[in-house]
């Protein structure tokens, strides 16, 4: 008996040491998190799991219905794919009224779900507004004058744009299937600050493309500390309330009062985010009302065309731009907010359409293309949207 508590003491004493020696604590969260939601990747109801900051609606719009609304324009195959991928939300905007709209599982109109990197695409509509109201100089402002803790790497500038570009150089490995990662740590660890501050720059900035969500957590200190107040509040007062979302949003923190995780966990509804896809499409208005500049967004979503970080022949990035993705299919640009398992804002200028999809499930990559290029239900279901809305 004295020999089982010997070697049980030791392997506690092994496992204590592991744990706070490495800083891996956060682990235990996830492990809690997996049994709770009973699958070990993280998803779209996750914010149960974590506190979370109101971003509020103040002024709520309601879209209206279309003259057709819902009437038969889903054909079987896009309701087939959908279905079988797990969605829970889908709804086409067009023309500024809701053509169509159908709710699987446990979504409905109001129902609030993480939109994962959607996020990412938000934050760069706050640097624009941000830079709108004073408090950035522009995108080519160095963040070291907000990030004194950083290093720059051999003494090159990081700017605010190869933030949102994706190509800081910060040292951080992308990794959602790795439990021991800085990805992993991010969400579900609970000092969010301190471990993307205490991170370096490892190569030049502005060259190379390198998708990396902490370049996003560090724009949202970066914006904390410019505008003075949380990301959630000055997300309600500058783009929430003013593009009349209807429905208040969540935004997760790292712990009870901490930082939100703007690097994804933006939770809200489909009808909602469809609003963040109209204000893209009419260019920075909202109902005629201006709410990031026409420059700024024009910028945004034009890709910079670095190089790409998995190329090995000199490959320009064409589907990246400064927070939103881009695509041509069909014949048609496409500018989309992308999250994982599927969490979709695409915007068609050609059609003047908006539509959003939410989901449990989504393929990981596209059996043609790269990992980040679009995946095969994606490029179905634009090809799809094309073929019923045109």
């Amino acid at each position: 008996m004295k020999k089982y508590f010997f070697w049980a003491g030791g392997i506690f004493v092994v496992l204590f040491v592991f744990v706070f020696v490495f800083d891996v604590s956060y682990l235990f969260h996830g492990i809690r998190c997996t049994y709770l939601r009973g699958e070990p990747s993280a998803q779209i109801d996750d914010s149960r799991f974590f506190y979370n900051r109101t971003v509020f609606a103040e002024n709520p719009f309601e879209i209206p219905l279309g003259y057709n609304y819902n009437d038969s324009i889903i054909n079987d195959s896009l309701d087939f794919v959908l279905n079988k991928s797990k969605s829970i939300a889908f709804l086409v905007v067009q023309n500024d009224s809701v053509r169509f709209e159908k709710y699987w599982r446990f979504g409905n109109s109001s129902s609030s779900t993480n939109s994962f990197s959607i996020a990412k695409s938000i934050v760069s509509l706050l640097v624009g507004c941000a830079v709108d109201r004073g408090f950035i100089s522009s995108v080519d402002q160095s963040i070291f004058d907000f990030l004194p803790e950083l290093k720059p790497f051999n003494g090159q500038d990081v700017k605010i744009k190869h933030l949102l570009e994706m190509s800081s150089g910060l040292d951080w490995l992308e990794n959602y299937k790795k439990p021991i990662s800085v990805t992993a740590k991010s969400y579900y660890g609970s000092n969010l600050k301190n471990l993307i501050l205490n991170r370096r720059f490892i190569s030049s900035p502005g060259k190379i493309h390198d998708y990396k969500s902490g370049d996003t957590q560090l724009l949202g200190v970066l914006l904390e500390r410019a505008t003075g107040v949380s990301v959630s509040s000055f997300a309600s007062s500058v783009l929430w309330s003013e593009i009349g979302a209807k429905d208040d949003a969540l935004w997760t923190l790292d712990y009870n009062g901490g930082v939100e995780k703007t690097f994804c966990c933006f939770n809200s509804n489909a009808r909602d985010f469809s609003k963040l896809g109209l204000l893209v499409l009419n260019r920075g208005s909202f109902l005629g009302k201006r709410v990031v500049s026409e420059n700024y967004i024009d910028w945004a979503v034009s890709p910079p065309l670095l190089l790409d970080i998995d190329g090995s022949d000199g490959e320009l990035v064409d589907f990246y731009a400064n927070g939103w993705w881009t695509a041509n299919v069909s014949g048609k640009d496409i500018v989309y907010a992308r999250g994982f398992n599927g969490q979709y804002i695409v915007i068609i200028p050609d059609l003047d359409l908006v539509f959003v999809r939410l989901g449990l499930f989504e393929d990981e990559k596209s059996s043609e293309n790269n990992e980040y290029s679009l995946t095969d239900n994606l490029n179905f279901f634009i090809k799809q949207v094309i073929k019923e809305f045109s």
